[in-house]
């Protein structure tokens, strides 16, 4: 399915993951007491891939090709921070993201009667790690990190039918959640003072399928409590709800990319 024939349903049900990923802000440096980072930023996002759930007249599946003006178009709402601390050895970092999508489509006339569809999608999410380092130098550090991810869809979709033999709306609605065990690394590489490169991989095992991510940036730390981060994501993640056919049948299959601009306080 190109583009330009995506409906109003299939463009809502996509492009939910990325801001949790893109709200974790990698450290410009560590330091021997505890220091902590916490920030927010602004996010690119595309999405290819898999979408499908099952409805009243049976299971659908469809591709899903979605650039950054069609999330600006999508959003009614959107909310996500993240951060970190660290003691110098044990590297903590989170995120936390609430993200709401909505459309309406215009009336379309079905024989006599009028018919109008409006879609609501919410994300929420959180994710923790906790890293170790197995390595460490002057020039570069590379923790193990571990930790948790739990995500949540919910949908709700309203259509109302107008005419001389039938008036009325219908929802469907659904909601779903995946928690995942998270195995990955962290390395920061502190380039001078001011500036540090930080790359992040984790996989998540658990109530998805498949979850992989890839994340790295430059973070410029431009005063001494604030600190700047250009970041490129790359995420491949697969969540399926029992199988294709069955009554609550959810699938999400997709690769991910981001580029994102966040500023963090340190203190």
């Amino acid at each position: 399915m190109n583009k330009s024939s995506k409906s109003t349903l299939e463009q809502l049900l996509t492009g939910f993951s990325i801001s949790i990923a893109t709200a974790l802000i990698p450290i410009s440096a560590a330091h021997a007491d505890w220091n902590f980072g916490i920030g927010t930023g602004l996010t690119f996002q595309t999405i290819d891939g898999k979408q499908g759930f099952n409805t009243r007249v049976g299971a659908v599946k469809y591709d899903v090709e979605l650039d950054a003006k069609d999330f600006r178009d999508l959003t009614k709402s959107a909310f996500g921070f993240g951060g970190y601390a660290t003691d110098g050895t044990w590297l903590i970092q989170y995120g936390l993201s609430n993200l709401e999508l909505e459309d309406e489509s215009d009336s379309v006339n079905v024989g006599a009667h009028a018919v109008r569809t409006k879609v609501n999608f919410k994300m929420k999410g959180g994710e923790v790690t906790v890293g170790y380092p197995v390595y460490k130098s002057p020039s570069v550090v590379t923790f193990l990190d571990v930790g948790l991810r739990y995500t949540k869809h919910e949908f709700d979709n309203t259509t109302t039918i107008s005419g001389p033999i039938i008036n009325g709306s219908a929802n469907n609605d659904f909601s779903n959640d995946w928690t995942d065990v998270l195995v990955g690394t962290t390395i920061n590489v502190p380039l001078s003072r001011e500036w540090s490169w930080g790359t992040r991989f984790n996989a998540g095992f658990g109530e998805t399928k498949r979850s992989y991510l890839g994340q790295t940036g430059l973070t410029w730390r431009f005063l001494d409590n604030w600190s700047a981060s250009a970041l490129a994501k790359y995420a491949k993640v697969k969540y399926e709800n029992h199988s294709m056919g069955d009554s609550d049948w959810y699938l999400y299959d997709a690769k991910e990319k981001g580029l994102s601009l966040v500023v963090l306080y340190n203190w």
